[in-house]
């Protein structure tokens, strides 16, 4: 089955003007070889990278959207691995991206995905945790419920 894919990859950044044309026609090439068609490429320009990956500090980042067949996708991401100038690549499914409302508003209140919070490693012992908090909040409401305490006037000088 054919879907809509995105691929960003980065390219090393000792290329010029050229040779990154090059390597991006390469990655076309290997991608309409595998039965795949080419919609529209960005090229984001070269970028410092989060961190170091092989010694590199810059990348090239191109954005490919693409049409594939599902089942070619491992020999597409195989042959991504071991191509010369890519050295980091990510591939998306086109219908997990998020969509994007008209001016980049957030999606309308029907289309919310609901907040789920996460655990964290570690909290085996929350009923515990949450008795003593409740206990610390007890206190505090009765602290709050007494008259201010006064001030006492002292030399201020």
């Amino acid at each position: 089955m054919v879907r809509d894919y995105e691929l960003m990859y980065i390219v090393r950044p000792e290329l010029d003007d050229e040779a990154l044309r090059t390597a991006t026609e390469s990655v076309d090439t290997l991608i309409r070889g595998l039965g795949g068609t080419v919609g529209k490429t960005t090229m984001w320009g070269k970028r410092r990278l989060a961190y170091e990956v092989d010694r590199l500090r810059d990348g090239h980042y191109v954005i490919t959207l693409l049409q594939l067949d599902g089942a070619r996708v491992a020999d597409l991401e195989r042959a991504l691995q071991i191509h010369d100038t890519v050295f980091r690549h990510l591939l998306v499914r086109g219908d997990e991206t998020v969509p994007v409302t008209e001016g980049g508003a957030e999606p309308e209140s029907g289309d919310e995905v609901p907040e789920v919070e996460a655990e964290l490693p570690g909290d085996e012992d929350d009923a515990a945790d949450d008795a003593a908090d409740d206990a610390a909040d007890d206190a505090a409401a009765e602290d709050d419920d007494a008259p201010p305490a006064e001030i006492a006037e002292g030399d201020e000088e």
